[in-house]
């Protein structure tokens, strides 16, 4: 009884043990898991955040001024790379612009910061001549 024990015993621990190897998969599909996660992770992280973006502290008069200034720029700058030229000063409120053509048909375009002073000047050669 106890050679038949041992027999076994020994069979027991020579044989082959049997394994896999372990693979590691990303949960996250931006690393290579299952895209099928993704919606699931982003509404986790959703409910998780408890940051705010802090409240507008410009007024709508603020605002509206700022976008005023913004089309004033945006047409000022259309209207000389199209080549219709319209020479002038314009007060946006912030800034200072002057626009000047001069006689080798390029535009001279001065701006002027109107809180520190400081000018900055754009020579933009003449198109097509």
């Amino acid at each position: 009884m106890k050679k038949t024990m041992i027999t076994a015993g020994l069979l027991f621990l020579s044989s082959q043990a049997a394994a896999t190897q372990l693979v590691y998969e990303p949960v996250n599909p931006s690393f290579g898991g299952n895209a099928m996660n993704g919606s699931y992770l982003l509404q986790k992280a959703q409910s998780q955040n408890d940051h705010s973006p802090a409240a507008s502290q410009r007024s709508f008069v603020q605002r509206f001024q700022e976008q005023l200034e913004r089309n004033i720029i945006n047409s000022l700058t259309r209207r000389i790379a199209d080549g219709d030229l319209v020479e002038g000063t314009y007060d946006t409120g912030e800034y200072t612009v002057e626009v000047m053509g001069q006689g080798d048909g390029s535009v001279l375009v001065h701006i002027i910061n109107n809180e520190t002073g400081e000018v900055t000047i754009i020579t933009m050669p003449g198109f097509g001549g």
